[in-house]
């Protein structure tokens, strides 16, 4: 055979195998496990601090034995983290008071969540919005002694110089992000890295190295601009993620990116609706082109998955785990998955370029192992410290009471656990009547709204559970999980109350007409169902605040499978206009007139969500960042043990349940819904409700029990 015959032959066979001596480096396949951790929220050890027991269904000291197991199952591998790492559990929480008393303590300490992270050799994390929550400086601080880089590329420097009129909502550093497009970016000065490139060096099938760029971009909500305005306003901007994606991307590429893997801390939770900074935009981020792995988190669900939670989703193929083709990956949270990719990467040209082959990558989640003791000693030796530390914290004792507190039922009857908070919110809110702060209209009404923060959705052992004995630190943070929130006081009426809280009944509540139908839409987000209370008066006299929701009619707001809300521009559409499931609202036992002025006790967060009927139309009057709405639980229940007998060590309290909502369904109608089975000895001292032998699943977690409640 001669020369020339030769290579072509060998040309030809390159296509399906490597070899044939001076053609071997022609083409060639390297197979690439990336390896994701999201939402861990600080949690480094398999620890219940609220329960003060361990809870080996999450913790990163299990995480890590699967992030070992796996990467010593192939030859290159990287791992990244996706954000929300910092706060979110009462060690993160005892670190933030740390710094908060010292502001040098990172110059003295690792951070524990980096002395746990450095030791599994990261190679890239993004910042989630849960990052801004202790402020930029906080931030700063902490991360520096990260042992690998962080990206973020949709949050910018604050300039004015580069903003005019148009880009503000007032004469405040309120920017209207929509105003933000590409000729903003193109001068914008990034407040962080927004990507980076990381040469890495694979071995192919082949057994040859090649040198491969991998580019890795990270995204934040934008929404970060309301949840933590006092840290971030005239600060830094925000920019839409999709819009930011568009235009970083063709950069990297032409930095030599040869592959691209996106880090959003951003959801698929909404769906395939356009529009701009959309919170949750992982499906309009997988449309653009250049980007070849998605690895995403902040909606706390898992992906790949065989829940229906994304059927009928345009190009969402969730049992493979493919976004328009493109693999994806969501592990939970807390760490309890590890989400894989395993990237097919070739190249025809000795590597000179390369190519993903979506259709052979194949996405996976690895849950935490079997044995439920098996933890990475290494992990738990590093934040040991920090864990007896927090642990001594929690325990110590504010009031002693003599009932229990716990939120297995919220959604079904009223509970103290909601009430505490609002009896907190609502102690606060009267303090302010009559102060330069708060110009409040005489004859008007005083409420506070809250919710349960802990309801299921994070697994059957998700719910807040006091045992009657005593309120501790850790019971505030039991009641009040997000320590970053703070108070503000919106103005509305009567009428906007009615529809905020026709928005939330069109969310949790299915329509319910036959024995055995579920009630509830057991995927919607608890920290969103908001009660309603009023306490008492100036004078200390008890208020009524009483409202019924009936379940037996069609919702207002069109929402879809999971009780999400169906967006359209941003804003919820009506599904049955002439339809109220929310009846009377009285308040003291008297009915109230639709224009009545309300003024309600909140937070932050809720306060920033305009886009929800009835807030829509509130002006807010007053917010204060000098205190978190968990440290106003803190100061009342510190409040109430003054007002108690000071003879005792921790004096005693009892609360009295408003049972200020009740739910309307046929007499005698008996219908079921999910909750912890530890709830089945609560279930006995309420009359309409009753423990079931028979289980279920909220998405993909399993472990709830079914309960019955029947309409008197």
């Amino acid at each position: 055979m001669s020369l020339t015959k030769k290579i072509a032959v060998c040309s030809a066979l390159s296509l399906v195998i490597a070899g044939c001596n001076s053609s071997s480096n022609s083409r060639a396949i390297v197979d690439l496990r990336l390896m994701e951790t999201t939402d861990l929220h600080g949690n480094m050890m398999p620890f219940d601090y609220f329960a003060n027991k361990e809870e080996p269904s999450y913790g990163f000291a299990r995480t890590a034995l699967i992030i070992e197991d796996a990467r010593s199952e192939v030859t290159n591998s990287m791992l990244f983290d996706n954000g929300d790492l910092i706060q979110g559990s009462p060690m993160a929480d005892y670190i933030a008071n740390q710094f908060a008393q010292d502001n040098d303590y990172f110059n003295k300490h690792t951070h524990p969540v980096y002395k746990a992270m450095n030791l599994m050799d990261y190679d890239a994390a993004n910042i989630g919005n849960h990052e801004f929550n202790y402020g930029l400086d906080f931030l700063a601080a902490a991360t520096k002694d990260a042992n690998f880089p962080y990206v973020v590329s949709n949050v910018f420097e604050y300039d004015e110089t580069l903003l005019t009129i148009e880009h503000f909502q007032s004469n405040t550093c309120d920017v209207v992000g929509t105003q933000l497009g590409a000729e903003f970016l193109n001068v914008a000065e990034p407040a962080f890295q927004p990507y980076v490139m990381l040469d890495r060096t694979f071995v192919a099938r082949n057994g040859e190295e090649y040198n491969v760029k991998v580019g890795v971009i990270g995204f934040t909500p934008p929404q970060i601009m309301s949840w933590d305005a006092s840290h971030l306003e005239c600060n830094v901007v925000v920019s839409d993620i999709q819009a930011t994606a568009t235009y970083y991307v063709p950069i990297m590429k032409e930095a030599g990116a040869d592959v691209i893997v996106a880090i959003p801390h951003s959801g698929l939770t909404g769906g395939d609706q356009d529009g701009e900074f959309i919170e949750n935009a992982t499906w309009q981020l997988a449309r653009v082109d250049g980007i070849d792995a998605i690895m995403f988190g902040h909606d706390h669900n898992n992906f790949p998955t065989t829940s229906g939670s994304y059927d009928g989703m345009d190009g969402v193929d969730a049992p493979a785990g493919k976004i328009f083709g493109k693999p994806a990956v969501m592990p939970g949270f807390w760490g309890n998955h590890v989400g894989i990719i395993d990237l097919v990467l070739e190249t025809r040209d000795a590597g000179k370029s390369w190519t993903v082959n979506y259709e052979q990558s194949t996405t996976e989640l690895r849950a935490l192992p079997e044995d439920e003791s098996a933890k990475h000693q290494a992990v738990v030796d590093e934040v040991a410290a920090e864990h007896t530390a927090t642990l001594d914290y929690m325990a110590e004792p504010i009031l002693a009471i003599s009932q229990k507190i716990n939120s297995f039922f919220s959604a079904v009857v009223p509970d103290l656990s909601v009430q505490i908070v609002n009896e907190a919110q609502y102690h606060w809110g009267l303090s302010q009547i009559g102060s330069p702060d708060l110009d409040f209209e005489p004859g008007s009404i005083l409420m506070s709204v809250s919710a349960p923060f802990k309801g299921g959705r994070g697994g059957s052992d998700d719910y807040t559970d006091i045992n009657g004995d005593q309120l501790t630190n850790a019971s505030v943070a039991d009641l009040y999980v997000f320590d970053n929130n703070t108070p503000s006081i919106l103005k509305l009426t009567v009428a906007d109350i009615k529809e905020w809280l026709e928005t939330i009944a069109s969310q949790q509540y299915k329509t319910v007409q036959n024995d055995g139908d579920y009630l509830l839409h057991q995927m919607f987000r608890s920290y969103n169902y908001d009660v309603f209370y009023a306490g008492w008066d100036a004078e200390g006299n008890s208020i009524g605040l009483n409202y019924t929701i009936d379940v037996t009619k069609s919702p207002r707001y069109l929402v879809d499978d999971q009780g999400e809300l169906t967006l359209i521009d941003g804003k919820p559409q009506l599904d049955s206009q002439d339809s109220r499931r929310i009846g009377e609202l009285t308040y003291d036992g008297q009915e109230l007139l639709d224009e009545q002025i309300v003024y309600v006790v909140t937070n932050n967060y809720r306060a920033s969500n305009d886009w929800i009927p009835g807030i829509d139309n509130a002006e807010e009057v007053l917010k204060d960042a000098a205190y978190t709405n968990r440290e106003l639980v803190d100061q009342y229940l510190k409040h109430l043990a003054e007002k108690a007998d000071s003879k005792q060590a921790v004096p005693e309290h009892e609360f009295v349940n408003a049972e200020n909502f009740s739910l309307i369904g046929s007499q005698g109608l008996t219908v079921n819904f999910l909750s912890s089975p530890r709830a089945k000895a609560f279930s006995d001292e309420v009359d309409s409700i009753e423990f079931t032998n028979e289980t279920g699943n909220v998405g993909d977690n399993e472990g709830y029990s079914v309960y019955t409640y029947t309409f008197e």
